[in-house]
């Protein structure tokens, strides 16, 4: 078969002689199945299309793997963090925009008395556990869902101390399995860190957090949420706020700046002073460039009410995927939240279930719609766009739908 994406492969291959995995994020490694079809490069985006160094097109609800929410280079970011670049990026003493965003996150995030900034997800839930074993004087953390590549959150990956296996504990998204895990370490947690599944219900995740909240508070846990994903996607101040129920600490990054590279831990004040005792300080967690980005980020989500337009997008393209996938019986559904959703296949077995989601990104890549593990929906994603990605599913589904009956 004929690459689409000649120059594509040509550069990955040169990559893998100087950089490992190619890359340097995992999520942006071509699959062995897709070679020839996905694009290991992207030059250029604007809204929610991209442009990959083949000079195809697509519709893109990637976004970069979620930091992406207004939509490529958009017009009013770019233009705050410009307009920072040009009196400096860092500083050898803090800059006034660090205040500027503080007070902002402490009026949009319901748990956040005070705020501290770093540069990425896997650092600012990092930092939160750091700070809740401080405040707590415990050591265990229970976990459930992905956090980051840092030891305390990856047990049993290669590389890290089996010394500190036993200091996380991980569960799944099930109040008995958590309150089982609480009475089991009873007086050694220090906190429950969570993320959302993507693939429940609004009532299972409501359900599930006046839980972990009740459970956390019985067994005196500090309850924090993993927002890196859901953060200014699900609502102005998050999972908290779409939820109702306020954890102890959170952690932000992702869509906060539209792909300015920043995070933001916050919190109760009480839990958050523990930071004066413990070290953690980078020379870039200060960085102006970034928060001016996320300054802008914030009002035009405010200004714009950019969620109602993420809430009302993401619904009518899973209500497609899944009355498409019904018409032509084929196990191919939409699950989860609107503005972040999931797309689940399934066949008579696992492997029949991998085979279907390859065809199904091959037939999506072919017909210029950039497909991901979780589907994100931008403010730039216009009636238009969600009427052409509907024809292009329905297009690879017939398709898939005709190789199953010739196989």
């Amino acid at each position: 078969m004929t690459s689409r994406v000649p120059k594509g492969d040509a550069l990955y291959e040169r990559a893998l002689r100087t950089i490992p995995w190619g890359t340097q994020t995992g999520s942006k490694r071509p699959a062995a199945e897709l070679r020839g079809i996905a694009p290991p490069y992207i030059v250029r985006g604007k809204g929610c299309r991209i442009w990959d160094l083949d000079e195809n097109e697509y519709i893109d609800y990637k976004m970069a793997c979620g930091p992406i929410i207004l939509g490529h280079a958009y017009d009013r970011v770019n233009a705050a963090a410009m307009a920072q670049m040009a009196s400096g990026v860092v500083h050898s003493a803090a800059h006034p925009v660090e205040v500027e965003l503080a007070e902002e996150l402490t009026r949009t995030v319901p748990c956040a008395e005070m705020v501290r900034f770093l540069k990425s997800g896997a650092e600012v839930t990092s930092a939160a556990v750091r700070i809740a074993r401080a405040h707590t004087g415990r050591e265990k953390v229970i976990s459930s869902g992905y956090h980051g590549w840092h030891d305390w959150s990856l047990p049993g990956t290669k590389g890290v101390p089996a010394a500190l296996h036993e200091l996380t504990v991980s569960v799944p998204w099930e109040a008995g399995k958590l309150e089982e895990a609480l009475e089991r370490h009873r007086g050694q947690v220090a906190c429950f860190i969570l993320s959302l599944p993507y693939d429940r219900t609004e009532e299972e995740i409501r359900d599930f957090l006046k839980a972990a909240r009740a459970l956390t508070t019985r067994e005196g846990v500090l309850l924090v949420y993993d927002e890196i994903v859901t953060g200014f996607r699900l609502a102005m101040g998050g999972a908290q706020e779409r939820f109702g129920v306020v954890p102890d600490l959170a952690a932000f990054s992702k869509a906060m700046a539209n792909g300015f590279p920043i995070g933001a831990v916050t919190g109760r004040r009480d839990v958050m002073a523990a930071w004066e005792g413990v070290s953690i300080s980078s020379t870039f967690g200060g960085e102006a460039f970034s928060m001016a980005a996320a300054l802008a980020t914030v009002a035009e989500l405010r200004e714009k009410r950019v969620h109602d337009h993420l809430w009302k997008v993401g619904t009518r393209l899973m209500n497609g995927i899944n009355a498409m996938g019904s018409d032509l019986g084929l196990g191919i559904r939409a699950e989860g939240l609107a503005p972040v959703f999931s797309v689940r296949f399934e066949g008579k077995d696992a492997e029949a279930g991998r085979r279907l989601s390859v065809a199904f990104q091959r037939e999506l890549l072919t017909r210029g719609v950039m497909p991901y593990l979780v589907w994100y929906i931008t403010y730039s994603h216009s009636e238009q766009d969600t009427e052409r990605t509907l024809q292009v599913i329905r297009e690879a589904m017939e398709e898939i739908k005709r190789e199953t009956k010739n196989a």
